[in-house]
């Protein structure tokens, strides 16, 4: 480069940063930066967004009461050994055909419809993170719901 360009590109350089600090600093927020909030802005602004607002002894009732959610009953129930043993005993078996062409995305999704594994994407994932997806082995494989998806992985790959 000469001199002329360097001058030339240096003086673009700088009519590009008067025109940018004009438009920052000539530009007003729309609200003051020392604005003050007060509880019932704050209370419609969340009730507005889909938030649910609960005084403390609303949320206090809330805790008490929470035992009853029936999510909470299932946790009981997989602590009892009697009902661990019925569900180990449900395991389903599936025989999954990989053939030539497949994706490592079509095969998650087919495991996904049999509810080998809960969630095709976050399986799809796995493969790549691991590099699992470029040693998919072609044949038939025994899975069962209870595998892992490591366990899952190190099967199709036969490794």
């Amino acid at each position: 480069m000469n001199k002329r360009n360097t001058r030339a590109f240096a003086f673009g350089i700088l009519i590009a940063v008067i025109a940018f600090a004009t438009a920052y600093f000539s530009n007003k927020p729309e609200q003051p930066e020392n604005r003050k909030i007060d509880e019932n802005s704050a209370k419609e602004y969340l009730q507005a967004n889909g938030y649910i607002v609960l005084t403390d002894e609303e949320y206090t009732l809330l805790q008490q009461t929470k035992p009853e959610d029936p999510a909470n009953e299932n946790k009981e129930e997989k602590e009892e050994p009697a009902e661990e043993e019925t569900e180990e005993a449900s395991s389903e078996v599936y025989q999954l055909t990989i053939e030539s062409g497949m994706t490592p995305g079509e095969i998650a999704a087919q495991l996904e419809k049999v509810k080998i594994i809960d969630q095709a994407a976050d399986f799809g994932n796995y493969l790549e993170e691991y590099r699992y997806s470029k040693k998919i082995q072609l044949g038939t494989f025994e899975l069962t719901n209870k595998m892992s998806y490591k366990d899952i992985a190190k099967i199709i790959t036969k490794s």
